[in-house]
């Protein structure tokens, strides 16, 4: 993953507050607080899940970004059906925080490509985590025993 070092001279008594910033990759970085806050105060249990599992596919070195919501399912034993109604559920506090904070949610599924799966010409939407999201996720979020 890449590492970006940015110095900012500030004067002795100001406040630098980073909400989210752009990166290169053209994917949203998002500061750490505001998504472990989203994690533990907005997503259902069922969130957490969904995107735990795509945080596991993306950090795995056999697979990484470009999953789809079939390889998610497979990860969490359940139904094409079933991890979809739960993503479409976590909509809910992704609508909420984008109401409270005027942010996009830190934590969610982005479209990568449209791509065909199987021989018989099925195609799937493929996604990725937000950078850095899948790595947070796995080494701190989840981690803590009430998630």
């Amino acid at each position: 993953m890449p590492k970006i070092t940015i110095t900012i001279d500030i004067p002795d008594g100001a406040v630098v507050e980073v909400a989210q910033v752009s990166s290169p990759t053209g994917f949203l970085a998002v500061d750490p607080s505001a998504t472990k806050k989203y994690w533990q105060e907005y997503l259902s249990a069922n969130g957490r899940k969904i995107y735990r599992a795509a945080a596991n596919i993306e950090t795995s070195p056999k697979h990484g970004p470009g999953y789809t919501f079939e390889d998610i399912a497979e990860a969490l034993s359940i139904t094409y059906e079933s991890a979809k109604s739960m993503h479409r559920t976590s909509g809910r506090s992704a609508r909420k925080w984008r109401e409270d904070t005027g942010t996009p949610e830190p934590i969610r599924l982005e479209e990568i490509d449209y791509v065909e799966v199987d021989e018989n010409h099925t195609q799937r939407t493929t996604y990725r985590l937000p950078l850095g999201i899948a790595d947070e996720i796995c080494s701190q979020l989840a981690l803590d025993p009430a998630n």
